[in-house]
């Protein structure tokens, strides 16, 4: 009977998770964090929070879509509104209790230092760490923990496990903190030669956030989770990722036609998305350079400290401001990734082509536009016919030069979830621990691409000079 009546609770939906919020959820996670999550040789989206997240979505019956995104901005991205839940391992924290809501604890685990093997008699704990560089993983409670409880150890932050794994290989690192389970699994999964040291250094409970304000879905969460729990749901996915019968699927191998299909589609997304931000970004460049070269002051002065600003701050930082800082609460532009990274490249490619304009209008010299306007042309006429011929020839190695630029710019976009070329490769390194190659096939594919660009804009450089447009003076 017992099992009856939790076939029945796992087979009806919760009527509070139906009504909490559309159809769809959304469930944000990185795809970089095997075992809880990772993608299979099929390129699917599989592991210990994967099936948790599935499980969930199945008791409220909703369907479940899943965002890949980097860790240190997933929690910007749920309060963005982005998606309306995280299961990606999250502990919970009195820090991060203030923003969201938990809901109950799915399971348990703890933080653990682990170094290598030929350091195990020499290093027993973090006391005997200090002033040596420890490797954590950049957003994860284990960076704060070190900071503030071991401010003697030198903290070096990583974007994940696999880089920290590299220089721990190359001897740059004493040791790393992670989490016990996932740093087990992935030294097994490496072949890697690290060992824990010592006891636990905390105990964490890992749980769903949910924004301030999403109760009915919290509580849909905390209702479903709690029946998991009773009829053995849970520990039916642990027990299949960590159990020492474990039956959960890890990727030994991609295979080499699986390897080529994604990071062929990655480097697709790669090359459109430059290609329509350098083409929007011409489109505003061009009135923004004539307004930098002769307009008036009243709207050259915006015009420029627009430009200036853009220029003197990071792709980086612009990114995250459009796609998170637009989509908050206060703004409210819900922006999806690839319509960010396209405004934001945009906007970066105008900027810099904005100068190259100015720079070949400046290259005209003055007389020309007065013979011209002596001899009746009208201003546009001389523009069109006298002016912009002379200082298109004179730009064009620079806006080549400049395509070259945004097209290795567009590496940025992972970190808003753009499933381009880099965030494939990442993906696949994080099960594979093969940083090497595969960075390596990405720094080709880019090469491949932008090195006849470079050699063209030397070129139309050289034939410039040549023509003498190079040395033209007011």
């Amino acid at each position: 009977m017992r099992v009856l009546a939790a076939c029945a609770l796992a087979a009806a939906p919760l009527a509070s998770g139906v009504q909490a919020r559309g159809e769809e959820l959304t469930v944000a996670l990185t795809g970089k964090y095997p075992p809880f999550s990772f993608y299979s040789e099929t390129g699917e989206l599989a592991g210990f929070d994967v099936d948790v997240s599935r499980a969930l979505a199945r008791r409220l019956g909703r369907p479940v879509r899943f965002v890949a995104t980097e860790w240190d901005g997933i929690l910007a991205g749920l309060l963005a509104g982005k998606y309306d839940v995280i299961i990606g391992s999250m502990a919970i924290t009195p820090e991060r209790s203030k923003r969201v809501h938990f809901t109950r604890p799915y399971y348990r685990s703890g933080a653990q230092l682990f170094i290598h093997r030929e350091d195990a008699s020499a290093i027993q704990g973090l006391e005997g760490l200090a002033d040596e560089r420890v490797g954590v993983v950049l957003g994860e409670t284990c960076e704060q923990y070190l900071r503030t409880r071991h401010p003697e150890i030198d903290s070096a932050t990583y974007k994940s496990t696999v880089d920290i794994f590299q220089d721990m290989a190359n001897r740059r690192l004493r040791g790393f903190v992670t989490d016990r389970l996932v740093g087990l699994h992935q030294i097994k999964q490496a072949g890697m030669p690290f060992v824990p040291a010592g006891p636990l250094l905390y105990r964490e409970e890992m749980a769903i956030p949910v924004c301030h304000g999403d109760e009915s879905l919290l509580a849909a969460l905390d209702e479903a989770l709690a029946e998991m729990e009773k009829d053995g749901t849970l520990q039916a996915i642990e027990d299949r990722w960590f159990g020492l019968e474990s039956s959960g699927s890890m990727v030994k191998a991609i295979p080499t036609a699986q390897v080529i299909r994604r990071l062929a589609s990655g480097f697709g997304k790669t090359l459109l998305l430059a290609a329509a931000s350098l083409l929007l970004g011409l489109v505003l460049a061009l009135p923004a350079g004539l307004v930098l070269h002769r307009g008036t002051p009243w709207i050259r002065l915006p015009v420029r400290g627009v430009v200036d600003f853009v220029r003197g701050t990071p792709v980086l930082v612009q990114l995250y401001f459009v796609y998170y800082g637009l989509g908050s609460e206060q703004v409210g532009l819900d922006l999806s990734p690839i319509s960010a990274a396209i405004l934001t490249l945009t906007v970066n490619a105008g900027a810099y082509i904005a100068e190259v304009v100015r720079g070949g209008l400046m290259a005209v010299p003055a007389g020309q536009s007065r013979a011209a306007q002596a001899l009746g042309l009208s201003r546009l006429q001389v523009f069109r016919h006298v002016v912009w011929p002379q200082a298109f020839r004179v730009a064009l190695p620079s806006l080549v030069n400049s395509a070259v630029a945004l097209l290795k710019d567009t590496a940025l976009v992972s970190v808003i979830s753009v499933a381009e070329v880099l965030r494939e490769a990442q993906s696949m390194i994080s099960v594979t621990f093969d940083p090497t190659r595969f960075y390596l096939i990405v720094g080709v594919m880019f090469f491949v691409v932008t090195y006849p660009l470079m050699k063209l804009a030397g070129r139309l450089e050289a034939g410039m000079r040549k023509r003498g447009f190079a040395d033209a003076r007011d």
